[in-house]
């Protein structure tokens, strides 16, 4: 098999669940019952006002804010800021409470790995694959391997987190560099000058053109170059 076709083995069924995945996932840990729905009816024009009023509001635990940012990101195909922000809620998450920000910002950054590995840009992918593990192993036991998602789905998502980020590392690492570009192309060598009307034929100077006594062809030059 080859190294395209086993990226696209990996990535390609994966994108689709983890597509569907995030958009159930962040709907369970946004806070307030408008951010809720409005990411449930995909409004991220209307998220955008509860991720304000969550900002001001939400002193005592601000990663919520961070977290409803995330899923508005996400919403909108951003899955930079989605990374972002999510990784803002976890710095603000205790560890024990991490789970929900964990699982998105897993898939996020797996997402995107894949996406670079889509087009060949296989050290981006390989960051955010390794960038992915790591919040996984960091993870509180249940979260990934022994979960116990209600959604069967999402469930075998979580569960193969860790063994599929490192068959994805080690696929992305198999790929080789690109080839470097050719050297410039050598300018072309110019002819060398040539007179218009031709180099002359000089054979009648010579002292033996092939043809009558060399002593009378000799004076004969002689002659032509004194007159």
């Amino acid at each position: 098999m080859t190294l395209r076709r086993k990226l696209l083995v990996f990535s390609a069924p994966v994108a689709l669940l983890l597509v569907i995945a995030v958009l159930k996932l962040v709907s369970v840990g946004v806070a307030g019952r408008s951010a809720v729905s409005n990411f449930a009816d995909r409004d991220a024009e209307a998220m955008a006002g509860d991720v304000a009023v969550l900002r001001v509001l939400n002193v005592v635990e601000p990663a919520r804010a961070y977290y409803a940012d995330g899923a508005r990101a996400v919403l909108e195909n951003r899955l930079e800021d989605a990374d972002r922000q999510f990784s803002e809620a976890l710095a603000r998450t205790d560890l024990s409470q991490s789970c929900p920000v964990r699982v998105n910002l897993v898939l996020v950054r797996e997402t995107l790995g894949d996406r670079a590995a889509g087009v060949f840009d296989s050290e981006t992918a390989a960051a955010r694959y390794l960038a992915a593990k790591a919040v996984v192993e960091q993870a509180p036991d249940g979260c990934f391997a022994g979960n116990d998602d209600p959604d069967p789905q999402r469930q075998a998502v979580r569960a193969d987190a860790l063994a599929r980020l490192d068959r994805k590392i080690e696929a992305v690492r198999a790929i080789p560099p690109p080839p470097p570009p050719p050297p410039p192309a050598a300018a072309p060598v110019a002819p060398p000058p040539t007179s218009g009307g031709g180099a002359p034929d000089r054979s009648e100077n010579r002292l033996d053109p092939g043809t009558g006594d060399p002593l009378e062809r000799l004076q004969e030059i002689l002659r032509d170059a004194a007159a």
